[in-house]
């Protein structure tokens, strides 16, 4: 990627776009917290105007094989981010799309809360997040559906690109 120091990146309908590069969200559940990256520390509570998203199974971040869910969306000041949730939490974001689903309402429609939720068990104590759900404005929708249209393939291919370039070749389970 070549950036001219001297220019702002394009306007990409208001949202600040790297392809390849979205802001890296990280819901450290460990400690009940959402960050950007690993050291910028947000609270327990992550807004999210979800693009896309996309489950898939790899052996990420020295963990076991498992499924991943990675969530495409604008955060609070207008970049394209990317986060990324397992276990418990896949479960929590997918019974929240179930019941916009029954109930007639696009994902995209809405803010989405991501908070955690504080879990104890045998092994000890651990935070899983859970989601909710509030219609957003309709001036604000049409602009995301309208730069998602437009970036797409942008987004989750170059995305894609970005993953094989940095994880270690997975085995076959």
């Amino acid at each position: 990627m070549y950036i001219n120091a001297f220019d702002l990146p394009e306007d990409n309908n208001g949202f600040i776009f790297f392809p390849g590069h979205p802001r890296s969200y990280r819901a450290d559940c460990k400690s009940g917290v959402f960050k950007i990256g690993e050291s910028e520390i947000l609270g327990s509570s992550l807004d999210l105007e979800i693009l896309s998203c996309r489950e898939f199974p790899d052996t990420l971040f020295n963990y076991p094989y498992q499924d991943w869910l990675e969530i495409f969306f604008i955060d609070r000041e207008n970049v394209v981010s990317h986060i990324l949730f397992k276990t418990e939490s896949i479960g929590n974001f997918l019974e929240l799309v179930r019941k916009l689903t029954i109930a007639k309402i696009q994902l995209g429609t809405c803010i989405v809360t991501a908070k955690m939720a504080k879990r104890v068990n045998d092994y000890g104590t651990y935070f899983a997040v859970e989601f909710s759900a509030t219609n957003n404005e309709q001036k604000r929708v049409k602009q995301l559906a309208e730069f998602i249209s437009a970036n797409s393939e942008r987004i989750y291919s170059t995305r894609l690109v970005e993953n094989q370039k940095q994880l270690p070749p997975t085995t076959e389970h």
